[in-house]
């Protein structure tokens, strides 16, 4: 329902302000008391998000921020006076504290005259009477002396004031008059009187605002930005609106989509003013907008095609082109989807910029005369791109995009016949175009992905409570479920109420949405911590808005204009930054040269390579180094393409060899023996010769011709290892050889206790003490050497063992040994 105020609308000549007027709906103009006569917004006392309650200060009748106990005044001096809240309340208030109530009519029945103080609510007549009356108090006066109501003087002139005047020898209200009369005694009188008549400020009343003085088109789009406000759960305090209209009527502007930000500036606003008015100026563009409108201009409002963020396509310099570029985004719209559609879009237009900019630079026409261009425009467009690729403009990927995203719109642009007779291209020439062969080679990533090392994750998990202090609760959470989870940051900070459910066989699942590739209702199993945290998360939502239905809350709402937690957190970039930021360097060892030798030195982590989605690459890391199958993984990571799951967890073999030669510096053989003390000396032929010549055994290599060439199946002494002169180990195996120590401690006390079985039996499958020693001096010989190194190579032995471990697995005829999925947080509880 809309209200259109009839009378008004028909004396209007703009239809524009006849359309916003339209918009108004009819119950919220009732929500503010809105009479466009008064002209005067009041705010309701009992409301979600307009609501003003009285303060709870006895005696004090303004109105307290939604849910604040005292009014701003109160809750100043309250603080001034170093009493308690309960003694501050108790102190009774002066009466000056009715001062914007606002004003009323004398209290003698039937007079139109203003009371002269707010103490005895008389005007002035009949103020000076009960002074000269003998009545002790004003009751007494109005109950012994009846007297008669007297007319008013008319409204106070000043355009923002709607009070009565108090006297006939002025033409304004008795506040107006005063602060007149100061602004000449101080000399701040502008000297026109008109003027100071037309943009003085009206007289701040509590819960209200005074829209008078403004012209119509201004009246109705603050009533229209209130209201869009109002139903986006964005709280507007009545001195925001105040200040704002108090501005508008000093600019004497027309409009507020004529404001630029030089005029906002000029006025002194500030920026969260500023704020409200470019929420404003957007809300009124969008009013009326189609998709049809939209798509004639050079930046387009994606929110009029159901999208977040904005198009902008003036960077492209020629006129036929330009409009090309936008019809095919208009066509390639609807079949996007997700949160991140325009900067997707935006990216395959910045393409075409650059093919543009190339035109404007390397042709005489600067590339307007369509027919004129050729193979050869594009041969210099693919030169400079290469060029600005080369001097770091920008990276070796983006080249490859660049040139990708140019040949598939110019494809484009002709398959949907752009080029054809009276088209925005005709006359395109069919060699102007982009094959295949022209993109270049995708360059090799020599990095492992953007996943963060385990120090860092444990470090970022260690300081969890810093970021919750910085941010809040919620942004902890956020975090705390992204490293455990791996999902998308949206996916995360948009997640349900009701998220977590259990399979059929109780296995714990979190239910999200995968909104960028559109899969809805996406199962995660997850374990129960991660469980602990959603549901500890879910109390503290459903003690603060106990009223909102399940269905409608969500798991992390946000902490501002949300009264009824039915929307989520935004972006947690900026908070996330600032935390990573605020935390100490995190060393990290890296190998440097110095004096031409390579050398490991502890060196800060790059902090820019932490942010929320390395958590995803981290997740992705962890499970493929714990064997996780390809195809289990991809599901996991709710990919379609395993080739793109691929592309999270890759480790380069400059990052392995490295790692190789690390560990193997640490070797040792049966006895205890260091047979590799040189492993930078370590030629390509040796580690061809080393990948052919040995096979892994469960806590080491074998190096026996028969039993490599049998891939590990023909072992005579039956998998003996520690007794077999072939044997190898390093301190890659330092875990798996502690294990096997444990394992055969375990069964030598069970056999020994437990079970009933004949002597050749139970010493057939007993472990010898042989072997058990072996092993022990085997495991103290590895530490003892790791004892000696320092700290700096301790660290680096320590993540050369991470890369060597990771996809190790041992099938030698033996029980599967792979590799335990790392914890950055061990000392949770399962």
């Amino acid at each position: 329902m809309t209200a259109t105020p009839l009378p008004l609308a028909q004396e209007l000549q703009d239809l524009r302000t006849a359309e916003i007027i339209a918009a108004l709906d009819a119950d919220f103009l009732s929500l503010v008391s809105w009479d466009w006569d008064v002209r005067v917004v009041r705010y309701p006392k009992i409301h979600p998000v307009l609501g003003m309650p009285d303060c709870e200060i006895p005696g004090c009748t303004k109105g307290t921020p939604l849910g604040e106990p005292v009014c701003i005044g109160c809750r100043n001096r309250w603080r001034q006076s170093g009493m308690s809240f309960e003694d501050f309340a108790a102190v009774p208030r002066p009466g000056t504290y009715h001062r914007s109530d606002g004003q009323t009519l004398c209290r003698v029945a039937g007079c139109q005259r203003p009371p002269q103080l707010v103490t005895h609510g008389l005007c002035t007549t009949h103020g000076s009477r009960w002074l000269t009356s003998s009545e002790p108090t004003v009751e007494d006066f109005l109950r012994n002396s009846p007297q008669k109501g007297l007319p008013g003087f008319g409204p106070c002139q000043v355009a923002a004031c709607y009070r009565l005047r108090g006297s006939e020898r002025t033409i304004y209200c008795e506040v107006h008059r005063g602060r007149l009369n100061r602004e000449r005694r101080l000399g701040t009188f502008c000297g026109d009187e008109e003027r100071w008549r037309l943009t003085t400020p009206a007289v701040a009343v509590n819960r209200e605002a005074s829209l008078r003085g403004l012209p119509d088109r201004l009246v109705a789009e603050l009533l229209y930005c209130l209201q869009v406000r109002t139903a986006r759960e964005v709280k507007t305090r009545d001195h925001r609106i105040r200040h704002i209209s108090d501005q508008l009527r000093l600019l004497q502007v027309p409009s507020l989509e004529t404001l630029e930000d030089a005029d906002l500036v000029r006025a002194g606003l500030v920026d969260d003013l500023r704020m409200i008015i470019r929420g404003a100026q957007t809300s009124l563009r969008r009013l009326g907008a189609t998709p049809e409108t939209e798509r004639l201009k050079d930046i387009w409002d994606l929110f009029v095609f159901g999208h977040h963020g904005t198009l902008n396509f003036s960077r492209i310099h020629q006129q036929p082109l330009r409009e090309a570029v936008k019809i095919w985004a208009y066509d390639e719209l609807p079949r996007r989807r997700g949160r991140n559609v325009a900067g997707s879009i935006q990216n395959m237009i910045r393409g075409m910029e650059q093919l543009s900019e190339s035109l404007r630079l390397q042709r005489d026409d600067e590339g307007h005369q369509l027919r004129l261009l050729s193979r050869t425009d594009m041969v210099s467009f693919c030169n400079r791109v290469a060029f600005l690729a080369e001097t770091g403009v920008f990276g070796a990927h983006h080249r490859v995009n660049v040139i990708r995203y140019v040949r598939n719109i110019v494809n484009r642009i002709r398959v949907m016949g752009l080029t054809g007779p009276g088209q925005v291209m005709e006359g395109l020439p069919t060699d102007f175009a982009l094959s295949i062969q022209d993109i270049p080679d995708e360059p090799e990533d020599t990095e492992a992905g953007r996943d963060l090392p385990d120090e860092v994750m444990r470090e970022l998990c260690d300081n969890l409570d810093l970021l919750e202090k910085i941010s809040n609760r919620e942004f902890r959470v956020a975090t705390e479920l992204l490293i455990d989870t791996g999902r998308r940051p949206d996916e995360i900070s948009t997640l349900p109420f009701e998220c977590l459910e259990k399979d059929p066989d109780g296995t714990l699942v979190l239910l999200y949405d995968n909104s960028k590739n559109y899969r809805l209702g996406r199962r995660l199993p997850i374990g129960q911590v991660t469980a602990a945290v959603i549901t500890e998360q879910q109390e503290r939502v459903r003690q603060r808005f106990p009223d909102t239905p399940a269905s409608k809350l969500k798991l992390l709402p946000s902490p501002i204009s949300n009264p009824q937690g039915t929307k989520p957190i935004g972006s947690i970039g900026d908070a996330h930054r600032a935390w990573v930021d605020a935390l100490p360097d995190i060393m990290m060892p890296v190998v440097v040269e110095a004096d031409g030798q390579l050398v490991t030195k502890m060196l800060p982590f790059d902090k820019s390579k932490i942010f929320p989605y390395a958590y995803r690459h981290s997740f992705a890391q962890r499970h493929a180094d714990a064997n996780i199958a390809p195809d289990v993984l991809m599901d996991l990571m709710d990919h379609r393409e395993i080739s793109t799951t691929q592309g999270y967890y890759r480790v380069s073999q400059e990052r392995r060899r490295e790692a190789v030669d690390r560990v193997t510096a640490l070797q040792f053989d049966r006895r205890g023996n260091r047979v590799w003390r040189k492993a930078q000396a370590m030629l390509d032929s040796e580690h061809v010769r080393r990948a052919i010549g040995e096979v892994a055994t469960a806590y080491g290599i074998c190096l026996e011709p028969h039993n490599v060439a049998a891939g590990g199946q023909s072992c005579p002494l039956r998998f003996r290892c520690v007794g077999c002169d072939h044997f190898r180990t390093d301190v890659s195996y330092l875990p798996d050889l502690e294990r096997y120590l444990s394992d055969l401690l375990r069964s030598r006390e069970r056999l020994m206790s437990t079970f009933e079985a004949d002597d050749w039996a139970r010493s057939e499958a007993l472990p010898s003490e042989e072997e058990i020693r072996r092993v022990r001096r085997l495991i103290n010989r590895v530490k003892a050497d790791l004892d000696d190194l320092s700290e700096e190579e301790r660290a680096q032995i320590e993540e050369a063992v991470t890369v060597v471990r990771r996809g190790r697995v041992v099938m030698l005829g033996m029980p599967r040994v792979g590799q335990p999925l790392p914890d950055v947080r061990p000392w949770r509880l399962p």
